[in-house]
């Protein structure tokens, strides 16, 4: 379904993000995935059944290893560490790095990882950070796309939506017991 090896959600924070970026990984051997909430991560990867298969890592030790967030090394060991070349990496706290370090050196260590990496899938939250910093993040991916909620006759819809126009390139989301389907609309 998508084609890219890099690639970034933006959204407003749900689980439907979480979900997403675990179906858009599923098809490779090993997901290493780097979350601030290792909850939601935890219980993600449990409905995709995705746990032997996973390495999780976290700001908080209650779920799979912690990393010190205030150490882009650390975090930068413990995925080359994990992964090999049949590894899908996650790494859904952008925002947070940003919030922590600064954009240009999450720009340097996503650029970095990327480079030692075949798949990579990240997430930011949408308004957490500065537009021009987003932006920029942004021009290091194959595909940027934003994940919108809307309330549509008493139901809710998610779009997964192309930053750039890419014809027939926009999905629809139906998200159940922690498990994304992905239609294109």
């Amino acid at each position: 379904m998508f084609r890219e090896e890099k690639i970034l959600i933006i959204t407003q924070l749900g689980v439907e993000s979480y979900s997403l970026l675990v179906k858009l990984a599923s098809n490779y051997d090993k997901i290493i995935w780097i979350s601030s909430n290792p909850y939601i991560s935890h219980e993600i990867l449990k409905a995709y059944s995705c746990n032997g298969s996973s390495e999780l890592f976290s700001f908080h030790p209650r779920f799979g290893h912690a990393v010190n967030p205030l150490n882009l090394n650390e975090i930068s060991l413990a995925i080359s560490r994990s992964g090999n070349e049949h590894s899908c990496v996650i790494i859904s706290c952008i925002s947070e790095l940003i919030m922590y370090h600064g954009v240009s050196k999450v720009y340097h260590f996503i650029l970095s990882v990327m480079r030692n990496t075949r798949k990579f899938l990240a997430m930011m939250v949408d308004g957490a950070q500065d537009k021009k910093d987003e932006l920029l993040i942004s021009t290091l991916f194959d595909a940027v796309f934003r994940l919108e909620k809307k309330l549509a006759s008493d139901e809710w819809g998610i779009l997964l939506i192309p930053e750039l126009h890419i014809p027939n390139r926009t999905y629809m989301l139906r998200y159940e017991k922690g498990v994304v389907e992905i239609q294109q609309t």
